[in-house]
């Protein structure tokens, strides 16, 4: 696992080792990346599930302007602020260790806009109709609160599984899916 671009472009990158993450595959965070080239640069990203901080990283290393990295394992954010030193990309990185679900008030007490949302939460939860409603209500909410820019985007990365996302959420339309292999990365973009 490594940086692909930028200007950390080559670093490797340090696993959790002790929990079960599921870190991309270069090969995805490759094809990703290619996809988000003009969005990238100058970007207000949040990496959600961070485990080792790959997607945020990569997102700093390729321009972006900030990243809040979000996990709630403490064994992953010690890792996270390591390749965030490792990259010397720290300075334009927050790490929060708390439940996505709780991050809403922290960024609406201190004014934060957020252009690209990454969420890759454990399969097994996301395969549970309630723990996925719940998770698109914070999105829909991210997004009502103007929180998430009106050119938003969120991409959730799950299995390629039978589960249906509701193409539109709320303020939210599901416009693209992408499918490597048995992972499939599902963008959002904000209705206008």
């Amino acid at each position: 696992m490594r940086v692909i671009a930028g200007s950390a472009r080559g670093i490797p990158l340090s696993p959790v080792k002790g929990i079960t993450t599921r870190p991309i595959p270069d090969r995805i965070k490759g094809s990703l990346f290619n996809i988000l080239v003009g969005v990238i640069p100058e970007s207000r990203v949040i990496d959600m599930y961070a485990g080792t901080g790959a997607i945020g990283i990569e997102a700093l290393s390729r321009g972006a302007k900030s990243c809040i990295f979000i996990e709630s394992d403490s064994t992953a954010i010690h890792v996270i602020k390591k390749n965030l030193e490792t990259t010397r990309l720290h300075d334009n990185a927050q790490v929060l260790k708390c439940d996505v679900f709780e991050i809403t008030p922290y960024l609406q007490k201190n004014n934060i806009a957020i252009d690209l949302i990454f969420a890759s939460p454990p399969y097994p939860l996301i395969e549970k109709s309630l723990y996925r409603d719940k998770l698109l209500a914070l999105f829909s909410s991210l997004c009502s609160k103007y929180i998430l820019q009106p050119d938003g985007l969120i991409i959730l990365q799950h299995r390629k599984t039978d589960f249906e996302i509701v193409p539109e959420v709320f303020c939210l339309e599901l416009f693209d899916t992408r499918i490597y292999g048995d992972t499939q990365l599902s963008f959002f973009k904000v209705l206008s």
